[in-house]
């Protein structure tokens, strides 16, 4: 295809001549300097995102502020991510104070707003963006739901860097409703990126702006908004939510303080137009720094009861795959013994990171379940405890699991969505089940009854109960059954069990009876026919008057 070779041979050469015929007055290189998630992380800590055991420790404000001064230049924006405040010890002791302190000592200029921002609730929030000498990039309604007669939050910012003028978009994150309770959002109502855009992109271009970024949390996904909005310069979003996907201008951050991101922009000045964008990933490394006053913020702030040792962990647990899923259900199991629950259902967003293999301090054990969500207890039946899972969204990850296992559609090799869960398979069959989960997940369930508040929270419950073990093994871990075709899921497949219908993988659901039993009641059926009431069940052989007093209330003849 010798034409367009040739073609995009010349559109190389023009660019180059471009190059040439400018002279270096007409060039500035805009420096961005990107953290996320710092979670109030002021330590270094385990890095999972990277190969290789044992794990190295990367992170610590003393060391990411070194780096931050040494890679600054007077061309330079220092943004964040979100989800800043809240995640360690000392986010919680100071709800999210330190970080905004150690954020006003390094001069950031914007941060957007995560979802964990509001685990102190929207007041709290507030007092964090008036402490702020940076603005708080979010949705300017959520001064309507303050009540605040002046405004606080805004959805963007203008900089001027050496006269050019460098537009911040800041997303508000559409996961702000889900991940909190209701009171500390506030109800506010968060529009999905696209519309957020559509809605901020005109103005910013109204005030000329010549290099438009946007940041904040968003999923890989959307990535496809460069190609509705090639304004866009640059959308920086969190390393966590990555899955690999590729998209040009849209950069992933680290998170933790374990990594600092470094875009430089080649802008010209006289054709306002950003010709090249170079990005490195900077790991940050532990050493001797020199910085008074951040260690002085850290002596200040810091939980010393977070840093005695605690127990042992057999086995690493990163934060993602079934490392992941081995770890939550370990945390489903430790809620369950806890609090004496039949069934513990707990959403995979309340781990936020992962254990190391040996020796563990409190401290490690807080970082991994931060955000002390409130647990609730409510008694269900099957019916409801299959609503409330469908309440959860057909595409989310199955909940963590204890005191039950999972009949799935589909690949049982993996772990499951809701919308492949054919029903939970119940270890012993009552009428009603205590079921407890977290004050969130129960809010946006169907359920009139919120059950009642639990005294301890998530956090609080793990820390003491790891703490208490001498050795943390996950090996409680959840099954998961292939859905046989009797396995329909509606409403009429869940409550008591219809005994003429019944598959002997749902007699085994029944208190005391084992596969022997299953078959036997199976084969009386077969032999005499359906049955005229539930007990009828007597006539089979292993089954007395105790067993079916324990049995009668979750059976049926229909």
């Amino acid at each position: 295809m010798p034409g367009i070779n040739s073609y995009i041979g010349f559109m190389q050469l023009l660019i180059l001549l471009g190059l040439f015929l400018a002279t270096p007055s007409d060039f500035q290189v805009v420096r961005i300097l990107a953290t996320s998630d710092l979670h109030c992380r002021m330590r270094p800590s385990a890095d999972f995102d990277s190969p290789g055991l044992p794990r190295r420790e990367l992170g610590g404000w003393e060391n990411l502020t070194k780096l931050i001064d040494d890679k600054r230049t007077d061309a330079s924006i220092l943004l964040d991510c979100g989800d800043f405040a809240f995640g360690s010890p000392e986010g919680r002791s100071t709800q999210g104070k330190a970080t905004v302190r150690f954020m006003n000592l390094l001069s950031y200029d914007a941060v957007s707003i995560g979802a964990r921002d509001f685990a102190g609730g929207a007041e709290n929030l507030e007092i964090l963006a008036k402490m702020a000498k940076f603005p708080f990039l979010a949705d300017p309604m959520l001064d309507v739901v303050l009540n605040r007669r002046t405004p606080l939050f805004r959805p963007y910012v203008v900089k001027q860097v050496k006269g050019i003028k460098v537009a911040i978009i800041g997303l508000t994150d559409q996961e702000i409703p889900l991940l909190n309770r209701k009171d500390d959002t506030r109800g506010l109502v968060v529009d999905e990126p696209m519309m957020q855009i559509r809605h901020y992109l005109p103005v910013v271009k109204a005030e000329s702006a010549d290099i438009i970024i946007v940041i904040g949390h968003m999923r890989p996904q959307d990535g496809i908004l460069l190609d509705s909005f090639p304004e866009i310069n640059l959308l920086l979003y969190p390393a966590q939510m990555d899955s690999g996907i590729s998209v040009k201008r849209f950069m992933p951050v680290g998170s933790y303080g374990q990594r600092l991101e470094l875009i430089d922009m080649l802008f010209n000045k006289t054709e306002h137009r950003v010709y090249q964008v170079e990005a490195r990933s900077l790991n940050v490394l532990p050493g001797r720094v020199d910085s008074s006053k951040i260690k002085d913020l850290i002596d200040e702030v810091t939980v010393d009861s977070m840093d005695k040792k605690a127990c042992f962990s057999a086995v690493e647990l990163v934060p993602y795959g079934s490392e992941k899923i081995e770890f939550g259900n370990m945390l489903a199991e430790a809620v369950r013994q806890s609090r004496g629950a039949d069934i513990v259902l707990l959403e995979t967003n309340v781990v936020e990171s992962g254990l190391s293999e040996g020796r563990l301090k409190r401290r490690e054990l807080f970082n991994a379940v931060p955000f002390a969500e409130p647990l609730r207890s409510v008694f269900m039946d099957d019916t409801i405890l299959h609503k409330f899972l469908g309440a959860l969204g057909n595409n989310e990850p199955a909940p963590f699991l204890a005191g039950a296992d999972y009949f799935v559609f589909g690949d049982t090799s993996t772990w499951p969505s809701v919308g492949q869960i054919a029903k939970v398979r119940f270890r012993i069959r009552k009428a009603r089940y205590r079921v407890v989960t977290t004050e969130q997940t129960l809010e946006r369930s169907p359920l009139r009854d919120k059950g009642k508040l639990i005294s301890e929270n998530l956090t609080d419950l793990w820390v003491e109960w790891a703490s208490a073990q001498d050795t943390l093994r996950p090996s409680l871990n959840v099954k998961l059954y292939p859905a046989t075709p009797g396995l329909v899921r509606s409403e009429n497949s869940y409550g008591p069990i219809n005994i003429n219908t019944a598959t002997a993988s749902l007699f085994e659901e029944l208190p005391g009876i084992g596969p022997k039993t299953a078959q036997r009641i199976i084969e009386y059926r077969q032999a005499h026919g359906r049955f005229s009431s539930v007990d009828e069940l007597q006539n089979v052989k292993g089954i007395g008057p105790k067993k079916l007093e324990k049995i009668r209330p979750l059976a049926t003849v229909r």
